[in-house]
């Protein structure tokens, strides 16, 4: 046996875990089961802007509001961009260094 194999093995269990990760990820904003919605990029405060919920969730598909610790996400897009401007249609209690010129 090669000196070798367990790093081998190591590298194998690591790349399955983040193939795992990178897959709850991706279906977290998409489906409304347990614990895929409770997957998410960013949460951010966001009582003050207008028209969105007090705190958002940023997910692969969607800004999501939050419920009971879980994401309520409204409808899926896809490549959903961070930009809270757009998202919330609206200037008003966005952080300047945020707002596109």
């Amino acid at each position: 046996m090669s000196p070798r194999a367990p790093l081998a093995v190591v590298s194998l269990v690591l790349i399955a875990g983040a193939l795992l990760l990178m897959l709850l990820v991706v279906i977290g904003g998409a489906v409304d089961k347990n614990p895929t919605n409770q997957f998410y990029f960013l949460q951010a405060d966001t009582s003050a802007i207008p028209g969105a919920p007090a705190t958002s969730r940023w997910t692969f598909w969607n800004t999501c509001g939050d419920t009971n610790g879980r994401n309520a996400c409204p409808h899926v897009h896809p490549a959903y961009a961070f930009d809270p401007q757009k998202n919330f249609g609206t200037t008003k209690g966005v952080p300047a260094s945020l707002i596109k010129q």
